[in-house]
C-alpha cells in the first residue's frame, strides 16, 4: 500500500489519498478516483470555544459549566445527528 496524504480544501481536511508509484516517484493524483477515500469517522473531530459576556453566566462555577457540557453531549447522542457521532465529550478548560 502507498503512503497516505491528506486532501485539504479551504483549510479543512476533506479526504485521504493513497500515493501510487508513477514512474520513479510516488504520486497522489485526483485523476485516479480509486486512490481517494473519505476520512474515517473515527478520525474526525469537531471542537470549538464558547465565551460569554453575560454577567450571570460569567460567574458560573466550573461544575455548572460542566453540567452544560454534559447536557450538550447528551443532546448530541440523542438528537437527529446521533448517527454522525461515534463518541462525544465536553470538557471545561480554563485559565
Amino acid at each position: 500500500m502507498g503512503d497516505q496524504y491528506c486532501i485539504i480544501a479551504s483549510n479543512t481536511v476533506t479526504g485521504v489519498c493513497t500515493a501510487l508509484m508513477m514512474g520513479q516517484r510516488k504520486k497522489c493524483t485526483m485523476m485516479l478516483d480509486a486512490t481517494i477515500t473519505p476520512i474515517s469517522a473515527k478520525h474526525t473531530s469537531i471542537s470549538g470555544t464558547l465565551s460569554t459576556t453575560n454577567i450571570i453566566m460569567a460567574t458560573w462555577s466550573r461544575m455548572m459549566w460542566q453540567n452544560v457540557m454534559d447536557r450538550a453531549v447528551r443532546i448530541l447522542a440523542l438528537g437527529p445527528f446521533r448517527s454522525h457521532f461515534i463518541a462525544a465529550t465536553g470538557t471545561i478548560g480554563g485559565n
